[in-house]
Order: structure tokens, then sequence, then C-alpha cells
């Protein structure tokens, strides 16, 4: 083949990703030591749109601002185009997605918009996913940054929640979600969903000793093994919602009761808490003082102190008395720490026997 040919190729298969100018084939050439004029190319993109080009693609000029030209090709077929509604449908999907699964995933993402980009040529997908990158973004803030086998966990967990097969887990590092003192690892595990909560992908799941539920952030897996066991998942499925119903988020609660709680909320604090998700019971009343009483039923964790003290003083406990306790003494405990000037002490909190 010659240097043309091969050039000519080269080109052409730049093309199928996306959009070409000259200064982008220029920029490419001197990357892979090529010295050509921007004649040539423009030589080069004339014999492609005239001699290679197979008859179901369509080599076209776009001109831009101060006459900049654009090359890129259109596929003809009968897809309905993509609206610009559809378009950035997709550039919020992917640009919201967790920071795990980007990082972890680039390379199926990308075959994806060259998929888009070939079926819906005409629709200017690319231009439009081009503009995300400057005008969509996640802060990713509380999420990961380390994902090292990240997907490979990943796709593990689905393919065993697929397929109903059990996991063995070896070891586990940290606690997201305050699981019992009673679980040791390893376990043999039956995972059941992957979820997704607050910056963090987990997989959910029961240990086959006792069927109790584990919550797990898949950075915590350290060592695991895939087995070819089987187990029916059916009852398990149902079995997840009830008892993450009952929960705070997902962390596990500090028993098996369900509590009536009430918490007072200043006036601004309580209008912007309204307008969240947090627990599928939760009711707002806006009081006369105009602060606002959250109700709902569900157990005591971790995940709710937490996300009391989160409020500072624009939150405070009516109900119950337990959990009233609980956070007075957590707020007591932590002036002491400052008053006391005393060292830091790792604590797993509230974590049920």
């Amino acid at each position: 083949m010659s240097e043309k040919s091969k050039r000519l190729m080269m080109i052409y298969s730049r093309l199928k990703s996306g959009p070409v100018t000259i200064d982008m084939l220029q920029n490419w050439a001197q990357k892979n030591n090529i010295q050509i004029s921007a004649r040539t190319f423009y030589r080069d993109l004339y014999d492609l749109e005239n001699s290679v080009i197979p008859s179901n693609e369509k080599l076209v000029v776009v001109i831009g601002e101060k006459n900049r030209k654009t090359w890129k090709l259109e596929y003809e077929n009968n897809e309905e185009p993509l609206t610009e509604f559809d378009i950035n449908s997709y550039i919020l999907f992917q640009n919201f997605l967790p920071l795990s699964v980007i990082s972890s995933r680039k390379n199926s993402l990308g075959k994806i918009v060259r998929l888009f980009y070939q079926k819906h040529s005409k629709s200017q997908f690319e231009h439009f996913v081009n503009v995300a990158k400057l005008q969509i973004k996640s802060s990713h803030f509380y999420e990961g940054t380390v994902f090292t086998d990240y997907h490979k966990i990943l796709d593990d967990c689905i393919w065993s929640i697929q397929n109903k097969r059990k996991m063995q887990l070896i070891s586990i590092n940290y606690d997201y979600t305050s699981l019992s003192k009673k679980v040791s690892f390893p376990q043999i595990f039956y995972p059941v969903q992957i979820l997704y909560h607050r910056g963090v992908v987990h997989v959910s799941g029961f240990i086959e000793d006792d069927c109790q539920l584990v919550v797990l952030g898949l950075d915590q897996i350290e060592q695991y093994k895939l087995t070819n066991d089987l187990f029916e998942n059916n009852d398990y499925v149902h079995h997840l919602e009830v008892a993450l119903s009952k929960r705070f988020g997902i962390t596990q609660n500090i028993n098996d009761e369900v509590y009536e709680i009430e918490i007072i909320l200043s006036e601004r604090t309580g209008r912007f808490v309204t307008k969240l998700f947090w627990h599928e019971t939760q009711q707002f009343e806006k009081l006369e003082n105009g602060n606002f009483l959250m109700t709902m039923n569900c157990g005591i964790n971790r995940e709710l102190i937490g996300w009391i003290f989160q409020w500072m003083s624009n939150a405070k406990v009516l109900k119950p008395d337990l959990l009233k306790d609980l956070v007075a003494e957590k707020y007591k405990e932590m002036v002491r720490l400052y008053e006391e000037d005393k060292s830091l002490i790792s604590n797993n909190s509230y974590r049920p026997t």
C-alpha cells in the first residue's frame, strides 16, 4: 500500500470517530512525524470524498465562523434523528455518572459516543458532546478517586447477580455502612442488587450463615472469589426492599426497632430539606413560627445521626428520647474533644452488636 493510501485510510478512520478540521489533521501529522502541508490534506479529503467513501456514507463540509471548515461523515440510514433534547439527555447521563464508573469504563463510553455519531451523524451529536465538556460538569464531591480493578469488581458483581451465583467475600476494608460486630470475613455472600448511594456504588445482599443483609461499597472489597453455586434470589429481592425501607439511608440500624421520629427544622433549612428525598415515609408540616416539623418511621443508625449533625443548630430532635439522647451525648463528646484537647481515637459509633 502506498504512503498516500495509508494516509487516506488513517484520515478515514479518524473521520469515523468524529469531524475533523485541517488544524486537527496537521496536529495529528505532527504527533506522528509526518511532514504534510495543509494543501495536501485538502487534496486527501477531496480524494476521500470522490473515491474511497462507501455509497452509504457521505463526506460533507460544514463552514463555521471565519470560514473555518469542518469535514464530517454522514451516514445514510433510516434511523429517526435525535432531537436536541435527546442529545442533552444522553450528555446529562454520561456526565452525571459516578466518577468511579466514568473512570473505569472510558473505552465503553467512547464506543457509545462513536455509535451515536455513526447512527445519528445528521443530528450534530458530536457538536453537543464537545460543548458539554465545558458546559455540563459534575463536582464528583463525596466520590471515590482510586479505582484499581474497579471495573472488574463491578462487572463480576453484576455477573453474579444476573446469573444468581454466590460469591465468596474473603476480606473487606473499612466500614461504610456500620456492619454488625457479628459479621466477620470470609463469608459466602448472596449478591442481590447494585446500589448507588452518596457517591458510592455498593453491592447489596445477604450472608449465607444467618441471612443478614450486608451493603458494601465496591471499593471496600479487597479479596473475593466468584463461584458457580446457584441461589434463588426472588425472595431475597423482596427481603432486601423491606429491610432497606426500615433504614435511614443504607447504614445498618443499631437495633431491630422502627421508631416514630420527629425533627424540628429551622425555616430556611426546612424549605431546602422538604425539596429532597430522604425516606419513603417522610412528611413535613410547616409550623406557625415558620419552622418545619419532619416526621418519618425508620430505625436509628449512624447515618441518621450524622445527617442531623449536618444541619448543626438548624435541626432539633423531638422524639424518640433514644435518638435525642444519642445526639446530645455525641455533641458532648465532641465538646470534650476540644475542651480537654484530647487526641483522636478511631471509633465506630453506633455499630450494632
